[in-house]
């Protein structure tokens, strides 16, 4: 899981990190990052499309081991 949150660009991270791990909202990311409210939802929502993607990709690997 670490390895993924890693791979993921650096304003998804930092949004997911914040949201889902530190558990801020997201008008407070919004006020520390300087960005807006709908940017903090939307990098959220495709941090977890590419987490998603990546979990899907790794169980097809593992699977034509």
């Amino acid at each position: 899981l670490k390895a993924m949150i890693e791979d993921l660009p650096i304003g998804y991270r930092t949004v997911f990190n914040l949201y889902v791990i530190e558990g801020y909202k997201h008008r407070e990311i919004a006020e520390l990052l300087g960005i807006s409210i709908n940017t903090s939802k939307s990098q959220l929502i495709l941090a977890k499309k590419r987490m998603r993607s990546f979990i899907k990709k790794k169980r097809g690997d593992e699977r034509a081991s």
